[in-house]
């Protein structure tokens, strides 16, 4: 990461609004885009560093579902299952 590269956790939007709150500047987004890539600003992103690692409760929440699973589909209702890992 270059060190000349500084960072900002507000949006555009935010930027834009407090300039006008408390500088009295009228700036549209868009502006103030070009100016955080014109001086090297970035927008911080959260960066997950650290694995979770393994949890002692994971087998238990699987069993659970597959209980909550059976108990659904006694009953007659119908069960989704859904995939929800972000793919890069």
């Amino acid at each position: 990461m270059s060190k000349a590269v500084k960072w900002t956790n507000l949006t555009r939007r935010q930027i834009s609004e407090l300039l006008q709150q408390h500088e009295g500047i009228c700036i549209s987004v868009t502006v103030v885009d070009q100016l955080l890539k014109k001086h090297q600003f970035r927008k911080r992103k959260a960066v997950k560093t650290l694995s979770a690692g393994e949890s002692e409760q994971r087998n238990e929440q699987f069993e659970t579902i597959a209980t909550l699973k059976q108990t659904y589909q006694a009953a007659g209702n119908p069960v989704i299952s859904m995939d929800t890992k972000k793919e890069n």
